[in-house]
Order: structure tokens, then sequence, then C-alpha cells
């Protein structure tokens, strides 16, 4: 890990990214606390939080399309430049008026939305052209650390920042780490390799259809990926769930949740330190059932044991799963599918798992308005228990892969 930390094109990446994170993380609480703190805001920001989701899931094979159509650093610094324009042109709309419609609170909460779906399957894909497949699991964990980390800087800033400061400033000073990033991505670097890049000249429905065809013929592949999914989506509904459940069932305050958020994320910083080693005593396969079962295991006990001191415990073991589970997951990705396809596989499973989330969001807000947080909780236990079948089912999936590569040894000798 210390070895690729030196090389420069990561130092370049990891400062980008951790500049823009914190930047756009903090925008991004705030967004939301500034609208539902106005009249019947937590409702606009609902619906807007919807709408936005689902223009996102229909753009998202289109954004998989272009990640492998044109070179993946003119789509970063594009991202970077897009994100800080629009971030700049409505902070001097705010430092010149002193205040902000509603309207235009809803488009930086897009465009941050647009920003993360875009730049994050980019640097993705970018990532796995640059470095090499025996650096792949390091990186992931690094990578894995560095956005935990940004993501405690960002909700810590935040909690200091908002409510003292004019939200153009906090803007102002989001879009100029749009700008830096920019630079650094600039310095990284890069030669496009052709041979990997799906052609302009095939249209893009075209492109889209390679990838599905693709996925077609390997679902144990599909089935793999959606189940190893799970949680993350498990994640993503509780950032919904878990505020009803700390209030109605453990009957705790703001304060539990703020040390839940803070322990989740200390949990997934030592998972993106520990898993590398994991993984090369275990397997990636074999990580990510160990990562998955870890994390089921927290939601079972937060099922079964509703008490504010088990929740705070197993919310370690929650972050170091998902965590977990997420960079053997990605290293999987990167290590079975071809670069020149990655944009727009990769997209499809961010398109799938936005849809689930919807999907899950909708189930769960019914289950909590007429049984209970607990119960929703209970939910998302069963449904980890169906995707655990799942992957125990691709397993053939490991065995083919490994068999591909012990024949393909005697020929690269």
């Amino acid at each position: 890990m210390w070895t690729m930390l030196k090389d420069r094109r990561m130092t370049f990446l990891m400062i980008a990214n951790i500049l823009s994170s914190i930047g756009s993380g903090i925008t991004m609480i705030g967004v939301p606390w500034l609208l539902v703190n106005r009249a019947g805001g937590s409702e606009i920001f609902g619906y807007a939080t919807l709408a936005s989701t689902i223009i996102l899931f229909f753009l998202s094979p289109h954004i998989g399309v272009y990640i492998d159509r044109i070179s993946r650093k003119k789509m970063l610094l594009g991202s970077e430049v897009i994100g800080g324009s629009v971030t700049l042109l409505f902070a001097l709309w705010g430092l010149s008026t002193g205040h902000f419609e509603t309207w235009q609170l809803i488009v930086i909460y897009f465009s941050g939305s647009l920003y993360y779906n875009v730049h994050f399957p980019t640097q993705f894909a970018f990532t796995q052209e640059i470095f090499s497949k025996e650096q792949y699991k390091t990186l992931n964990s690094i990578l894995e650390v560095q956005n935990q980390s940004t993501s405690m800087i960002a909700g810590g800033l935040a909690s200091l920042l908002i409510d003292h400061i004019d939200f153009a400033w906090i803007l102002l000073a989001d879009a100029m780490t749009y700008f830096l990033g920019f630079g650094l991505f600039l310095l990284i670097p890069y030669i496009k390799n052709r041979s990997v890049t799906a052609t302009g000249a095939v249209s893009m429905w075209s492109n889209i259809r390679e990838g599905f065809a693709y996925l077609k013929t390997r679902p144990l592949l599909v089935m793999f990926f959606l189940c190893a999914l799970m949680p993350f989506l498990c994640v993503m509904v509780g950032n919904y769930l878990y505020p009803v459940y700390i209030t109605s069932v453990l009957h705790g305050g703001a304060n539990v949740l703020g040390t839940a958020d803070m322990i989740f994320a200390i949990g997934a910083v030592v998972a993106g330190l520990t898993i590398p080693l994991l993984m090369q005593r275990l397997g990636s396969y074999y990580t990510t059932i160990l990562s998955f079962v870890i994390f089921s295991l927290s939601i079972v006990f937060f099922y079964v044991f509703p008490i504010v001191s088990i929740f705070l415990l197993f919310k370690t073991l929650n972050g170091w799963g998902n965590a977990g589970s997420r960079v053997a997951r990605n290293t999987i990705l990167m290590e079975m599918v071809p670069n020149h396809l990655i944009g727009r596989v990769n997209s499809f499973f961010n398109t799938v798992g936005m849809g689930m989330r919807v999907l899950l969001i909708g189930v769960c807000t019914q289950i909590v308005s007429f049984q209970g947080a607990r119960m929703a909780i209970l939910l998302l236990g069963i449904l980890l228990v169906v995707s655990f079948i799942g992957l125990i089912g691709s397993r053939p999936l490991f065995n083919v892969a490994t068999q591909t590569k012990n024949e393909a040894v005697p020929q690269e000798i």
C-alpha cells in the first residue's frame, strides 16, 4: 500500500478526490438542511430526490457509453469543469442576492447528484485502465479509506459551518475545490488506449446493446454482482430508516445518530486497511462472502436487540462489512470485465441499483408507517439471506475464472 501511495498518479488522484469530495459533500449535506427547514421543504425535498433518482436512472446507461467512447481523463476533467461552473454560478447568485430560491437549491442538489453519477463511474474505469491488475486490491482499498475519511470530514465541517456561514460562501469554496481537482487530474499521466475504447462511429444504442449482450451471456456474473450489491442498498435505505429507528425504537436523540455515523465510518476505514490482507489470504470471492456475512449479522442484531449500546457496537461491523464487500466487489469487477466494456457494465449495475433503491425506500416507507421501523429492518435481513443464497449459487463463476487463468499461464510463458 505504501509503495502505491508514492505513485504520483495515486497522489494526484487522492488529493483531487479529497478536495472535491469534501467540498461537494458539505454542499450535499447543506442543501437538504436548507430545504427541510423551509415551509413544506421536507415534502419538496422528497419529491426532488425521487425525481432526480428517476432521471439518473435513465441517464446512467448513456453515461456508461460515453465513459467507454471517449477519453476517461477528458470525462473526469469535464465533470470537474461543469460541476465547478454550476456551483460557482449559484454561489455568485447567492452572494449578490443574499438568498436562494427553492428551485435553485433543487438544481444545486441535482447537479451534485449528476456529478457523483458521472465522476465516480468514470474514475472507476480510468483507474482500471491506468493501473495494473496486481494493483486493483490495494487501489480499491486506498480509495475506500479516502472516501470514508472525506465523508467523516465533510460531515464534521458541515455541522460546524452550515448554521454559522452564509451558504453562498460554502458554495464558492466548493466551486474552488472542483477547479483545484481539475488541475490535479490534468497532471495525471494518461494515454488513451484506443484498442479498448468504443468507437464513436457506432450508434449509442448499439454501444448499449453491446454491453447488454456481454451481460446476457454471463448470468452468473449478473447474479453475483446484484447480490453483492445488497449491503450497499441496505446502507442507502438505512439513511432514511435509521433516524426513524433511533427515534421510535431506541428512543435516542441526534447524538446517537451522529455517533452511529462516525462509528460506521471508522469501521469502513478499518475495512479499507484490512481487506487487502484478507483478499491475499482468502481470495476476492471468499472475502466478499465474509464481508457480506458480517454485514448481515449486524442487521440481525439491530432487529433482535433494539438497544442503543448494541446498535452502536454493531455499527462498526455494519461499516466494516459494507466497505469490505464493496472493495472486494469492485476488485472482482475490475479483474473480470474488459476495460472497453467497464463503463457500460458498471453503469448497468448502478442503474439497477438505483431502481432497487427507489423500490426499497418506497416499500420501507409503507412498512414504517403501518408496522414500524423494526419490521423494515427485518425485511432488509430477509433480502440479505436471499442475496447470500445467490452469492453461494454464483460460485461456479469463480471456478471458471480460475481455470481460465491457469490455462492462460503457459501461453504467457
